[in-house]
């Protein structure tokens, strides 16, 4: 068990690392591009598409992440309303259903992206295979976050309550 709470400490560290990394070098190179656009009055032809697919790698990386953190948009008043057989239930029933999709998915990703794999990015000239690939990889991360939160204990919720009392009139 040990080993494999390394294991996810280290995954999580490495899916953060990416996202932090790959928004900073987006910031660096937005800041860059108008720095040479602006003030040395030549563009950055190749600035758009990098920013452009490193977002989308990003955002397909730690999707996965901020499921399990709960940090995805959802309506589970119903849902956390009833009593905990019916609800675990529903929480498995869900879990699947968003599994099978993801998987669907990943499958359809993959096929599109190794059909693309001789088409080139316009300014950077990588396949678009590398591009498209994060579609499916994306997919096959946050359905292992699903799986995985579905046999890990369920973490008790935690209300954003801001205390305001009477006494704490604005002044």
């Amino acid at each position: 068990m040990n080993a494999i709470r390394r294991f996810a400490r280290g995954y999580v560290w490495l899916v953060e690392t990416f996202g932090i990394l790959s928004m900073a070098v987006v910031a660096f190179v937005a800041v860059l591009q108008v720095v040479f656009r602006y003030v040395i009055g030549a563009s950055l032809y190749w600035s758009e598409e990098l920013m452009r697919y490193l977002t989308i790698w990003s955002v397909f990386g730690v999707a996965g992440l901020a499921y399990s953190r709960g940090e995805m948009l959802g309506f589970t008043v119903l849902v956390d309303a009833m009593p905990r057989l019916p609800r675990q239930m529903v929480k498995l029933a869900v879990r699947i259903v968003i599994v099978v999709f993801l998987t669907v998915i990943a499958w359809y990703g993959f096929d599109f992206a190794w059909r693309t794999h001789n088409d080139l990015a316009t300014a950077l000239r990588i396949s678009m295979f590398w591009v498209h690939l994060s579609i499916p990889v994306g997919c096959v991360l946050m359905a292992i976050h699903v799986i995985a939160q579905q046999f890990l204990p369920e973490p008790e919720p935690q209300s954003e309550h801001i205390a305001f009392h009477s006494g704490e009139a604005l002044e």
